[in-house]
């Protein structure tokens, strides 16, 4: 496990803990981390390392015929309003599981390449990790239950209690785990995968 508590703090207060001097003295900027899917969205935004907002894009069907690709321009166009209200200055975001085979789900393969070029087009740098990945650092199995990665990020973040979706504790995970990769690379003197 990664031990993200050691990295980020609580909500409540923004100081750094005491225990990391090696650690970068200013906070990173605004993270928008995003668990992408063709229907819901999870999206959390961090100031520095704090958790300072998340939310779903739910993107219901208008009708019976109403194709993944419409959705995903939907998704787009809600992602366009969300970073204009947070500024981010990066995006992470859980790469949606069934895109690694051989043949990748058509609907999974064209929503990674919309969020690419959603965030070319924002001009806002993108680092997108699979979801295996993610929840094994946070929650120590790349196959955790939703519910297991949520105490692991609760746990973490210290966020006990705290009523979120399974789609937002993923976002936060890929949020905390995107911001503990950039320290390490920034410790180590090099760019995160």
């Amino acid at each position: 496990m990664w031990g993200a508590s050691e990295y980020l703090t609580d909500a409540a207060d923004a100081a750094r803990p005491a225990a990391h001097p090696a650690a970068p003295a200013q906070a990173p900027a605004t993270l928008l981390a995003l668990d992408a899917g063709t229907r819901n969205t999870g999206w959390a935004v961090f100031r520095g390392y704090v958790p300072h907002r998340t939310g779903v894009i739910a993107l219901r069907r208008r009708k019976d015929n109403d194709a993944a690709a419409e959705r995903i321009v939907r998704l787009t166009d809600e992602l366009d309003e969300l970073a204009g209200r947070c500024m981010p200055a990066a995006v992470a975001v859980s790469r949606p599981a069934g895109l690694g085979g051989p043949s990748p789900a058509p609907a999974l393969a064209l929503l990674e390449t919309a969020l690419d070029e959603w965030a070319q087009r924002a001009g806002i740098p993108l680092a997108a990790y699979p979801a295996a990945e993610v929840r094994r650092a946070v929650a120590g199995h790349p196959r955790a239950a939703p519910q297991a990665l949520a105490f692991a990020v609760m746990s973490a973040l210290n966020m006990l209690g705290a009523g979120k979706t399974a789609h937002e504790w993923a976002a936060l995970a890929v949020g905390a785990y995107h911001l503990y990769r950039t320290e390490q690379a920034s410790l180590e003197g090099a760019a995160p995968d």
